[in-house]
């Protein structure tokens, strides 16, 4: 399925959530999103990338 939908881009992208079925069941479901400008893949904001990005800085090591 795809949506478009208007988001606030200071606070961070999630990667996925829970939703519950018509049956009560609960099930993940994945977001995968088109055309982003400048994002951080570390923290999940829009605006700088990774290599700028504060929290990675920050981190004491970086995992990758």
């Amino acid at each position: 399925m795809r949506l478009r939908v208007r988001i606030d881009v200071r606070v961070p992208l999630k990667k996925d959530t829970k939703v519950q079925d018509r049956h009560g069941e609960w099930c993940t479901v994945r977001f995968k999103y088109e055309r982003l400008g400048l994002f951080c893949f570390v923290c999940g904001i829009m605006g700088h990338a990774e290599s700028r990005c504060e929290i990675r800085f920050a981190m004491e090591n970086d995992d990758g």
